[in-house]
């Protein structure tokens, strides 16, 4: 019997096919996916992976990058230039914004940001470090109390991704997110 042959694409839409399955397969299994799955869910040769994607590393860099932008896209900072921002507002929106999406893509994240692979390719902008800047600039509007804008990023980063950790293990939603509310305006108020 025939093979059925297979369909031609350019470049860059045989990559993201590649890098669409690979997804897949990541929220289903998470950190156990491995190339040769990959190119089975892609119906691609493992040539072909290796062509657009030299070592694992690099497709879940790949991946990675898109989540960040999805990111990005999806909840944009304000600017001054739309009017003032309501600091405390915005931090709050973020982490709930954080939380949404960290669900909704579970074994993904937890393939890309909590595997060997993030110790090995560490991203260098991440939530704390973007936090921390939006804790600066709320310092600067005095919207925010006198904190060392790193470390409390990073631990407010972390108590929401605690919060996310623990919605997904069945806590009470609406308490756990008014618990971080409460922690986020505790941490960053003006004294």
């Amino acid at each position: 019997m025939d093979k059925p042959q297979r369909r031609r694409l350019q470049p860059e839409a045989r990559k993201l096919e590649i890098v669409e399955a690979a997804e897949r397969l990541l929220r289903v299994d998470g950190a156990q996916v491995r190339v040769e799955d990959v190119v089975r869910e892609a119906g691609v040769a493992k040539g072909t992976f290796f062509l657009y994607f030299p070592t694992w590393d690099d497709l879940l860099e790949s991946i990675r990058d898109r989540l960040v932008s999805e990111f990005s896209t999806n909840y944009p900072l304000p600017t001054e230039v739309d009017g003032p921002v309501n600091w405390p507002a915005l931090v709050e929106w973020l982490a709930c914004a954080f939380i949404d999406f960290t669900l909704s893509r579970r074994g993904l994240g937890e393939a890309i940001f909590h595997s060997d692979f993030a110790e090995r390719r560490p991203l260098a902008d991440n939530g704390a470090t973007q936090l921390a800047a939006i804790i600066r600039a709320g310092q600067e509007a005095a919207a925010f109390g006198a904190v060392d804008p790193d470390p409390t990023a990073r631990l407010l980063f972390a108590a929401t991704h605690e919060a996310a950790d623990a919605i997904a293990d069945g806590a009470d939603r609406e308490a756990v997110l008014a618990a971080l509310r409460s922690l986020l305006r505790r941490a960053l108020a003006p004294v």
